[in-house]
């Protein structure tokens, strides 16, 4: 059974709460990981994130997710907005994602869950479709 959430007869019963984060480097370039090892988006290219622990904060889990994800410490970073990602197909989870943007810090280090990474110029982003809606919160993180 998959957690974070509750499910009943195969299907998800509530909307997921989910952390992504847009993790920049001192050049201005953004993070994206490739993901593998998962139900949800595999060899597609993704922003840092997860669900949100229970008794966790937002913030909290965005520190956590970025920092196992890439082994960065995430910093100096702000809310963005919120995003509703619909199931990817009938009774899969859906998600509300929190966006986040700051700094990432250190040397990475991918865990089992990502194959590759790439630090993306934002004038690049193009050349990366970003899993779960990211495509769309890169898009509004740029224009403003």
């Amino acid at each position: 059974m998959e957690t974070g959430g509750e499910i009943r007869d195969g299907k998800w019963l509530y909307p997921v709460p989910v952390v992504r984060a847009i993790v920049e480097n001192e050049d201005g370039h953004f993070l994206l990981l490739r993901r593998r090892n998962t139900r949800y988006g595999e060899g597609e290219w993704c922003l840092p994130g997860g669900k949100i622990d229970y008794l966790s904060t937002p913030e909290e889990s965005v520190v956590r997710e970025v920092e196992e994800e890439s082994g960065l410490r995430f910093a100096d970073f702000r809310f963005l907005f919120y995003r509703n990602n619909p199931p990817l197909w009938e009774g899969a989870m859906q998600c509300l994602n929190l966006y986040f943007a700051g700094k990432g810090q250190g040397t990475i280090r991918l865990n089992p869950e990502s194959s590759a990474y790439q630090w993306v110029r934002p004038e690049e982003w193009g050349n990366y479709p970003i899993a779960f809606g990211g495509d769309e919160a890169v898009e509004t993180w740029l224009r403003h």
